[in-house]
């Protein structure tokens, strides 16, 4: 039996750069609109619905037992957190045309459509103040329930969160990881190091203690995040790591003594101990109102509020970074946060996390997945439902 959708019969295969895509005729007017490493992207409409869907076709998910394991992962999650309102991605289908598990090689997810991502926006868009802050309030509410679930991102940045005109945002779950599954490395004491780059969102403990990481990683990608919608480019742009930690260190001051040789492991705290102390910048001369001449009303910057918020998100000691639910709590969010409203999970449970299974036990695990899928009601609604 064909897995999943209704009309499961109905089929056709299109050809869009270069690319081969068999589809259920419910969705017309597929064209392909990125490619990564591991998947491809086609904007299609949803006849029945009128919408705008994105198709993310897995490239080649049982390859070996990485693919397989990885489109696992990334099932599982969108499952777990397929929730309508949540800032999280949403999906809308799962299917493959093959007909059986025996020669089941083609994934597909159909997920909510959405305009552009962050990246795009800040380099076509003037950020207001009450941009920023509804684009932050919305990060930190998805990141609350992802925290609560016991997930943490680890790869949070521009390119990865979904922006429509409204200014709604929508975190993408693909390169989530399970905290436990996380490995890092800087080699400080290998002149390779000065090689590999770094992304201008990674948490400094990201390289300088990797086994300290956790939730408050996405806290500080917020935060860089947050700095990029003000300055309109990164804040942090580190050729490789050290350079990096100097950029960092440069903005933000040096760290106690005491405190680096509590959060760094030694090469990386030797390093940091080495570079010149000086104090950080000041942040409101960085992030605050800019004005121009005979005209009372700033042109750019922040109030102090906000960047007291942004103060607080880009703390070098994670312990002192506050949670995703601390930040929503800050005086600069009071607009939009609500705690009944803002949701959480229960940490879940996955009996196949740790698990070393064949690339066809893989297989029938996610068969059984998409069988077992059904399209949430919320994803049938019509565009004149809205």
């Amino acid at each position: 039996m064909t897995a999943v959708i209704e009309n499961q019969g109905q089929w056709y295969t299109t050809i869009s750069n270069n690319e081969t895509f068999t589809l259920p005729i419910r969705y017309q007017d597929a064209h392909v609109t990125g490619k990564g490493a591991f998947s491809i992207v086609l904007q299609a409409v949803d006849t029945k619905t009128g919408k705008y869907v994105a198709i993310k076709k897995v490239r080649e998910p049982f390859r070996d037992v990485m693919h397989a394991k990885r489109a696992y992962r990334e099932l599982k999650l969108l499952l777990d957190f397929n929730y309508p309102d949540t800032q999280v991605v949403q999906l809308y289908n799962v299917f493959t045309p093959e007909r059986d598990v025996n020669n089941f090689q083609t994934l597909y997810f159909v997920l909510n459509y959405i305009d552009y991502d962050l990246h795009e926006a800040i380099q076509c868009t003037t950020f207001t103040e009450e941009h920023i802050k509804l684009v932050i309030y919305q990060l930190l509410r998805g990141l609350k329930l992802i925290h609560s679930a016991g997930i943490v991102h680890y790869g949070l940045t521009p390119q990865n969160v979904r922006i429509d005109r409204c200014g709604n945002v929508s975190v993408s779950v693909t390169i989530i990881k399970i905290t436990t599954n996380f490995v890092a490395n800087f080699p400080f004491n290998d002149n390779s190091a000065f090689n590999i780059p770094s992304r201008s969102w990674d948490a400094p403990e990201i390289l300088t203690n990797p086994a300290q990481c956790s939730s408050k990683v996405d806290i500080w990608s917020v935060g860089a995040i947050m700095a990029e919608l003000i300055l309109h480019q990164p804040l942090f742009c580190g050729a490789d790591h050290m350079d990096y930690l100097n950029q960092i260190i440069d903005v933000l001051g040096t760290p106690d003594p005491t405190k680096i040789d509590e959060i760094c492991i030694p090469d990386a705290a030797s390093y940091i101990k080495q570079i010149p102390a000086h104090p950080p910048q000041d942040l409101n001369n960085l992030f605050g109102f800019k004005y121009v001449a005979e005209n009372p009303q700033p042109v750019s910057g922040v109030s102090p509020m906000s960047i007291d918020l942004l103060k607080r998100l880009l703390t070098f000691d994670h312990r002192d970074r506050p949670t995703a639910a601390e930040s929503l709590a800050h005086p600069f969010l009071t607009d939009y946060h609500d705690p009944m409203d803002e949701p959480t999970l229960h940490p879940i449970v996955d009996q196949h996390q740790n698990a070393e299974y064949s690339v066809e036990e893989w297989k029938k695990i996610i068969w059984q997945l998409i069988q077992d899928f059904v399209i949430p009601s919320w994803a049938n609604e019509s565009i004149h439902d809205d």
